[in-house]
């Protein structure tokens, strides 16, 4: 039980880790974040703006939406624990243990790092597969590509530690989306705008993972479990890259007055 557990635990060093960046000084790295939050949730009103309308409580089917969700409130969370970092840097080192919000915050963006990527694979692999490409607006192209570069780019400007078991919060979420294709399935709600195959109520979310051909839809979940932990393994490749390329020089960490000789805050992965 406490194996079990410890996987799910977020280990940090409270404020430094949160506060700190491996390209910015403490103060542009919060503003940087708040921009961030900004552009996230920007995107997020203009996709409700633009889709509520056509097709209602219909948009909350589709995974790329959850995760656009969980993404923006991420980014915010991601935003304000910054803030209170920065106004918690110390003169000197600090060992505190992170509030639990911050933790909250921490689990939620180790969920969204892969998650992001895995959505876009899915999207242009088979939804709307690059090989038989269909035209592609700007909120699709943020929903399906941006918003992952820009959590990328979140990845490496930050000093949060990231190990191969942060990915266990990734698969919950997958799995808790897999568990409603099948309620979607099974209680027959159908999909906006219906299809080809089937009467409406028993259309699938996706045209590709289809609950009424069981051994194929069975055969997509196994390789996209499989994929996504492969792009765990990826998030841990590069956090070793994060690390090679800006390391924190052992004995000095950035604080609101400049360098201070601590430990390195960027514990190994």
């Amino acid at each position: 039980m406490t194996g079990c557990c410890n996987v799910f635990k977020v280990e940090l060093r409270w404020p430094e880790q949160i506060a700190t960046s491996n390209w910015f000084p403490p103060l542009v790295y919060t503003i940087f974040n708040g921009l961030l939050a900004i552009v996230f949730v920007a995107f997020l009103i203009m996709i409700l703006s633009d889709s509520i309308p056509d097709i209602g409580a219909f948009w909350l089917i589709y995974l790329t939406n959850w995760a656009l969700i969980v993404e923006t409130i991420a980014m915010v969370m991601l935003c304000i624990s910054t803030v209170w970092a920065y106004a918690k840097l110390p003169d000197g080192p600090s060992q505190g243990k992170a509030p639990l919000f911050v933790r909250y915050t921490v689990a939620l963006w180790y969920l969204i790092q892969p998650l992001s990527l895995i959505v876009v694979i899915l999207y242009w692999t088979l939804i709307n597969p690059l090989w038989d490409l269909q035209p592609v607006d700007l909120l699709g192209l943020w929903a399906h590509l941006l918003n992952w570069l820009c959590l990328l780019l979140s990845f490496f400007a930050a000093r949060i530690p990231w190990s191969f078991k942060n990915f266990i919060w990734g698969l919950v979420f997958l799995l808790t989306y897999l568990g409603w294709t099948l309620i979607h399935f099974f209680a027959q709600i159908g999909t906006p705008s219906g299809c080809e195959l089937y009467i409406d109520p028993e259309c699938p979310i996706y045209d590709a993972f289809d609950w009424n051909m069981p051994m194929m839809t069975t055969i997509i979940t196994i390789f996209a479990l499989v994929g996504y932990a492969v792009l765990a393994g990826l998030y841990t490749a590069f956090v070793r890259c994060r690390q090679c390329c800006f390391p924190t020089p052992v004995g000095e960490v950035e604080t609101k007055d400049g360098p201070q000789n601590v430990e390195t805050i960027e514990n190994a992965a």
